[in-house]
């Protein structure tokens, strides 16, 4: 899932796992109070209501999204 936020900044977000927002870091990895960030709930829904819109990318394309984590 790619996210964005209020500043039209855009992360990464894997459901389950990992969310490249601010959030995850300082609320979930950091300090340990959340469970799952806002974006990581949003990515949830979007799948168990089949809303979520799968993309398939190229290895090139794939590589410049990580690059921007």
């Amino acid at each position: 899932v790619v996210g964005e936020s209020r500043r039209k900044e855009e992360y990464l977000c894997f459901a389950e796992h990992f969310c490249a927002c601010y959030s995850f870091f300082y609320d979930i990895v950091n300090k340990g109070e959340q469970l799952s960030c806002k974006h990581q709930l949003a990515a949830r829904l979007a799948a168990s209501t089949g809303t979520c819109v799968d993309v398939k990318v190229s290895d090139e394309e794939l590589a410049l999204l990580l690059a921007k984590l």
